[in-house]
């Protein structure tokens, strides 16, 4: 595929995941402002348990389809592995729903925050989130950005609709934003993979194609997985240990705002997944397209960052600046890595992808002890750049091996 065209499906990718950070908002501030504060705290943290543990259950599946998608040309043996990959999930889905609900008492027991009778009573909805990894990384796998660009938004909006539904109706309550939350996934998830027409007839050999490649491929994605929810958790639970709430906000809304600064690098990287499959090389331009973009989006957030602190958030999160200019580069840093990684991915290179996975959590997990005690969320911040750095730098060497060997393997 030419580069223009890439280009232009990554921005149509990019405006996706720009509205649905601008819906995001939309549905945080209906919650806050409609919940009272302990009933946001229990939402938000029955979203991270249900976030942080499905991953245990995704088994290298979705990856393993994804990139058999993207390597198969006949769309009747596309529809058939979507079919096998549907049929992993429904049991995993399952899996996943009764141990959410036996779980429920742990968590009454060890968290201070009440959601085990949230988790009783929304367990059957708990394997959302598997459903949408599915449909994501099939879409992907198959080069469809199109419709990847309109799922990408639409289970937030029709969350967000919602949402505005029940406070016209008087309806809104902690219990009907969770559950509409995870259910607005599954519905819009089941609409979509009704529209893509998975192919049952046959379905076997397929999923006997996607077991082989979970095998050999998929189960070390999985590791790697596991070890990227930790590495994404880790600073915030090391401030919440050494320092306080108040320094975990200031934290927690720079990291927020900054962040979207690797959207456009997932997008191209998303958008050139499929020929990422079958390509020797990542294209010269496309590196530079992606360099050139994050160089320009971190100045312009760095120069702009008392405007969108102050002035758009409050005056009260000043102590955000301090680490707003080192988070910026190291989602800058972030978003370089992001088409070597996608690479790496879409060429099989599961081993390699397991091994960043692991050195890089080592250490995001010693900086992070060493610098947040001694620095504050400063170190926090610094600690995000120098693991990003490293990651980056992990995935150039691993890029540079695979190409010497398949040079020379010709």
């Amino acid at each position: 595929m030419r580069l223009s065209g890439t280009i232009k499906r990554t921005f149509y990718l990019y405006l996706a995941q720009i509205v649905n950070l601008f819906l995001g908002w939309v549905v945080t501030r209906l919650n806050i402002t409609h919940l009272s504060v302990s009933e946001y705290g229990q939402l938000s943290f029955f979203i991270t348990a249900v976030n942080v543990s499905y991953v245990f259950f995704t088994l290298g599946i979705f990856e393993s389809a994804s990139r058999l998608m993207a390597l198969e040309k006949s769309e009747r043996e596309y529809r058939r592995l979507l079919a096998a990959t549907l049929v992993l999930t429904a049991g995993v889905y399952g899996a996943f729903a009764l141990f959410f609900r036996v779980s429920a008492p742990l968590f009454r027991h060890y968290f201070q925050v009440p959601i085990h009778a949230l988790m009783i009573s929304l367990f059957p909805l708990a394997g959302a989130y598997l459903l949408n990894n599915a449909v994501q990384m099939s879409l992907r796998g198959a080069g469809r950005i199109g419709k990847l660009s309109v799922y990408t938004f639409t289970p937030r909006l029709f969350y967000a609709v919602v949402l505005g539904i029940l406070v016209v109706l008087n309806r809104f309550t902690l219990k009907a934003s969770a559950g509409f939350n995870l259910g607005s996934i599954l519905l819009i998830s089941l609409i979509f993979v009704g529209w893509e027409s998975p192919d049952f007839r046959g379905w076997r050999e397929s999923l006997r194609r996607l077991l082989r490649e979970i095998k050999r491929f998929g189960i070390h994605i999985f590791w790697s997985e596991i070890i990227r929810v930790f590495l994404y958790h880790t600073d915030k639970l090391m401030i919440s240990f050494f320092l306080s709430s108040e320094q975990l906000a200031f934290y927690a809304l720079a990291y927020t705002v900054t962040f979207p600064l690797s959207f456009f690098s997932t997008a191209l990287s998303t958008s050139s997944y499929k020929n990422f499959s079958t390509a020797e090389r990542i294209s010269p331009r496309l590196l530079w397209v992606n360099l050139v973009w994050i160089v320009g989006t971190v100045s312009v957030f760095i120069l702009l960052r008392k405007l969108i602190i102050l002035r758009l958030f409050s005056p009260h999160y000043a102590p955000s600046l301090q680490v707003f200019p080192i988070l910026a580069i190291a989602f800058g840093v972030a978003g370089l890595t992001r088409l070597f990684s996608y690479f790496l991915t879409a060429r099989g290179e599961g081993i390699a992808i397991r091994n960043i996975s692991v050195m890089v959590l080592a250490v995001h997990l010693l900086l992070n002890a060493t610098f947040i005690p001694w620095l504050g969320i400063r170190g926090a911040a610094w600690a995000a750049f120098i693991t990003y750095l490293v990651d980056l730098l992990l995935c150039l060497y691993y890029y540079r091996k695979h190409r010497i060997i398949r040079r020379g393997g010709r």
